[in-house]
């Protein structure tokens, strides 16, 4: 990951381009600054009926910190959980989920 929208935005679909353009602020925002780990493949994602996606995503781990006016800086952990679909001869993101998931202890 370089962190840059036009290294990614090939990769992503009409109908999600909006929401995924607005991310990487988003995650920066919130504190996540790491991955933790390469994506795993996942078989017990929920499905969305939506974008007709089915129950395999990508999940990644994603950690940072936090600074909490009374309580300090706090380490933070989020999961990114993505869904492709093969079109054109490419992987495309068609759906995506974030969440930044309790503190860590």
């Amino acid at each position: 990951m370089v962190g840059r929208w036009d290294a990614v935005e090939a990769d992503v679909g009409a109908s999600v381009r909006k929401q995924m353009r607005d991310f990487q602020a988003t995650i920066r925002r919130d504190g996540v600054r790491t991955v933790r780990r390469p994506g795993a493949l996942r078989h017990d994602c929920p499905e969305s009926t939506v974008v007709d996606s089915g129950r395999d995503c990508f999940v990644y781990r994603l950690e940072g910190r936090q600074a909490v006016l009374v309580a300090g800086v706090l380490r933070i952990r989020a999961r990114l959980r993505l869904w492709v679909t093969y079109q054109d001869g490419s992987w495309e993101v068609t759906n995506y989920d974030y969440e930044v998931l309790p503190a860590m202890r």
